[in-house]
């Protein structure tokens, strides 16, 4: 009663989200929500939850007398932590879960892969940053790991926060496509192998 359609805060929270994932909003950044409201023409409801949302996953923090921030990128050694962690995360998932792959679920996997093949050929940063993400989201959630998905999108989005490896877009699709194989064919090791190869 009284809230806007969620469609509308998912839009909101997806275009801000875009923007802090293409540097818009520099680390540090004070964000108000009158002035995001005023820009993508809404209320301060969906900004307000965009901003929730946006802080549980990890790209902004609430500080004291500051409001809301852009939260700073992991430096060098914890991004090292970070990526250790969800190649972890994915590897166990996959160790546990491959197995019981069907063939429906690999269609989804190859949805999502196709979905990133579009992204990589736009050259649209913010969108192959976000299909990346959803590709790896389908096959841990198609092999069970959907408990474990909380935590692997908070640390998602702290290395989204410096995802400047894109000078080859379609370098990145086809790391996917090896994923994508491996999966197809139910081959534990080699699935290992492509994911550790593409997260860094």
């Amino acid at each position: 009663m009284g809230s806007l359609p969620r469609t509308i805060r998912e839009q909101v929270t997806n275009e801000i989200r875009d923007q802090l994932v293409t540097g818009q909003f520099p680390a540090g950044t004070t964000l108000r929500e009158t002035d995001l409201a005023e820009r993508f023409g809404v209320s301060r409801g969906p900004i307000r939850d965009a901003f929730l949302q946006l802080s549980n996953e990890g790209f902004l923090t609430y500080q004291a007398n500051r409001g809301v921030t852009v939260r700073h990128p992991p430096d060098p050694e914890d991004r090292e932590l970070i990526t250790s962690l969800r190649k972890q995360l994915e590897t166990h998932v996959i160790q546990k879960g491959l197995g019981d792959l069907t063939d429906a679920q690999i269609a989804k996997i190859k949805d999502a892969l196709d979905h990133l093949q579009s992204a990589c050929e736009q050259g649209d940063v913010a969108r192959i940053a976000r299909r990346d993400i959803q590709f790896h989201e389908a096959f841990l959630t198609a092999c069970g790991g959907e408990d474990l998905l909380p935590a692997w999108r908070h640390l998602c989005s702290r290395m989204l926060l410096t995802y400047t490896r894109l000078t080859d877009y379609m370098k990145v699709f086809h790391e996917h496509v090896v994923i994508f194989d491996a999966l197809q064919d139910r081959k534990k090791a080699a699935a290992i192998t492509a994911i550790k190869a593409n997260i860094r």
